[in-house]
């Protein structure tokens, strides 16, 4: 009698073990691997636009990257699960930041002023003219003299797309951005600039020009060295 009991109990128990073991399977089998997405950032992409690619790509919803990290988060491609908590995105751009930009910073200039201005050569320069350099000794020395530095990206950074064309207007906007109205470097970076573009802000290139603009059609800048060279190349290239 007490053997049957013996044999009884352990029957009960294998039983209850393949039950857990069936159990456990099926749930297993209901997971859902995490999903892993690929974000290219831009670079000149805003902290505004950044929040619209992670949006999209699903990486969160319930939140945004703040706009004070303007400048900060470096372009670059990404992967991230989804979802993502703020902390780990922010983390992946910091580090991001951190190895590939933030050993560039040397010299007497404050990081905050470089990134700024480097976040000006990546709107307004193209990375394979040759003339980022150039441009940024024209940024440095208005700054230092006190000329307002008439950079139309700054115009668009506040103004709703498309931008151009720009109009007489945008340039009197009362807008802290605006750099044909006030001189200095506005408030904030314009958005997240590359590495060569913050090499470009660092080692400006000293020239005689004062003046620079782009040719829409062959993406090439052109310098001028004084205002009426300046207003020509405006009415050839421009008009």
């Amino acid at each position: 009698m007490r053997q049957k009991l013996w044999w009884a109990v352990i029957y009960a128990l294998l039983g209850l073990i393949v039950l857990y073991l069936l159990v456990s399977l099926y749930r297993a089998s209901e997971i859902v691997p995490a999903k892993k997405v690929t974000v290219r950032i831009k670079e000149g992409e805003t902290v505004a636009g950044i929040n619209k690619e992670l949006k999209a790509a699903g990486v969160f919803s319930n939140y945004e990257l703040p706009s004070n990290l303007e400048g900060y988060l470096y372009p670059d491609t990404y992967e991230f699960f989804v979802p993502s908590g703020e902390d780990v995105v922010l983390q992946k751009f910091l580090d991001a930041f951190n190895s590939k930009a933030a050993l560039l910073f040397v010299g007497d200039r404050s990081f905050r002023d470089v990134l700024t201005v480097a976040s000006l050569i990546e709107k307004e320069v193209p990375p394979d003219g040759g003339d980022r350099q150039q441009v940024s000794g024209i940024i440095w020395k208005r700054l230092d003299a006190g000329v307002p530095l008439q950079i139309d990206a700054t115009l668009c950074y506040t103004k709703p797309e498309p931008c151009f064309p720009l109009i007489k207007s945008d340039m009197t906007t009362d807008s802290p951005y605006n750099t044909y109205r006030y001189a200095g470097l506005p408030p904030s970076p314009i958005g997240s600039p590359s590495a060569d573009a913050i090499s470009a802000a660092l080692h400006p290139t000293q020239s005689s020009y004062w003046f620079f603009l782009s040719d829409p059609k062959t993406k090439k800048t052109i310098f001028a060295k004084t205002i009426d060279e300046h207003n020509r190349n405006i009415v050839k290239y421009l008009e």
